[in-house]
């Protein structure tokens, strides 16, 4: 099978398995069901991806690589204010293109069982998040709120209540609310 086939192969179950993971959940979709949605057996699955486990990860591979470059953009941010601004920008966005899969995530037991913890290059992911919003030593009160900030920002790209409204608007009301909800640092005295 030439490359350009495997790859197009690759997309079909991913696009099968998201329109499955849409209708039924990430737990309830078994491997027969994506198959059944491609009109192949479930061994032409086998081919391309050897559990569910695996197409999970390739489906949400791409805003993964995303949020590793928005982790990395906000690093590379000299102030603290920066940093703050530059991945609440980044992740929103991320958040808001991908509704969709954020919906579907979003509380699915399969998905929190697989977690990001183990993902290559996500270990430790929640350090890094407080470490560019919050800087060294943050209180738990200050993790709390970006927690509830971060929380926040996800749910409500994905809730219904908000489907009709454009990316752009609803990029700038969350960036809006995670800088309210985010404590700022303040400067230690002497």
């Amino acid at each position: 099978m030439t490359t350009a086939r495997r790859v197009d192969g690759r997309q079909r179950v991913l696009d099968a398995a998201l329109a499955q993971f849409a209708k039924n959940g990430v737990g309830a979709t078994s491997l027969q069901m994506i198959a059944d949605e491609m009109g192949v057996t479930k061994a032409a699955l086998y081919y391309h991806f050897k559990t569910k486990e695996e197409i999970v990860l390739a489906v949400v591979q791409p805003a993964l690589r995303r949020l590793s470059e928005v982790l990395e953009e906000a690093e590379a941010q000299r102030s603290q204010a920066a940093r703050t601004r530059t991945f609440l920008d980044g992740f929103v966005r991320l958040v808001v293109q991908n509704r969709t899969l954020l919906g579907l995530a979003w509380g699915d037991a399969h998905i929190t069982q697989i977690g990001l913890g183990h993902v290559p290059g996500f270990e430790g992911i929640d350090d890094r998040f407080m470490a560019i919003l919050l800087g060294e030593d943050p209180t738990m009160e200050q993790i709390i709120c970006a927690d509830v900030a971060l929380s926040g920002i996800a749910i409500s790209a994905s809730a219904p209540r908000f489907a009709e409204m454009n990316d752009d608007d609803l990029a700038a009301a969350l960036i809006e609310a995670g800088q309210r909800l985010v404590p700022q640092r303040r400067r230690r005295s002497s």
